[in-house]
This record gives structure tokens, sequence and C-alpha cells, in this order.
């Protein structure tokens, strides 16, 4: 029993932990996409900005989004594994 319980335990902490990343993730993603969207605002009204930077910011946007997918198969993983050791299968 102890053992399920600490082996419960983990996962919820490690649940806990790819809680806490995708929403440090999802945080950045809003950062970026305002970023983003404020600098075709400028575009629109023939305020140059550079398209080094707009690219850039696309760039991490991707890599953020990738991020994001990544931390939500964890999430899935983990919820799995949840749900096996609460349903009685410990396999």
């Amino acid at each position: 029993m102890t053992d399920q319980a600490r082996t419960m335990q983990t996962i919820l902490m490690d649940r806990l932990a790819v809680t806490q990343k995708l929403s440090a993730a999802t945080s950045e993603h809003l950062r970026l996409s305002q970023a983003i969207c404020g600098m075709e605002v400028l575009e629109m009204g023939e305020i140059e900005q550079t398209e080094a930077k707009m690219e850039h910011q696309r760039s991490a946007l991707e890599d953020c989004e990738a991020t994001i997918a990544a931390l939500e198969r964890d999430m899935a993983e983990l919820d799995q594994e949840l749900d096996a050791l609460t349903s009685g299968d410990g396999t």
C-alpha cells in the first residue's frame, strides 16, 4: 500500500511539474502571438519593422508550439499511468 501511494505521489508530482511547464509555455505562446500581432498592425500602418525580427518571433512561436505539444503528450502519458494505477491495473 505504501509503495502504491508513493508511486501515485510521484506521478502526481510529475504531473504538477508538467502542468507548471505547460502553463509557462502557454504564457510565452500568448506573449509571442501578441508581439507578432503588434508588428503586423505596425506593418499595416506602414511603420517599418525588420523582417528578421518578425521571422525571429515566428520561429520562437513555432518552437513554443512544439514545446506545448510535447508537454501535452507527457501529460497524456502521466494521465494514462495514473489511470492504470487507480483502476487497479498496475502495469
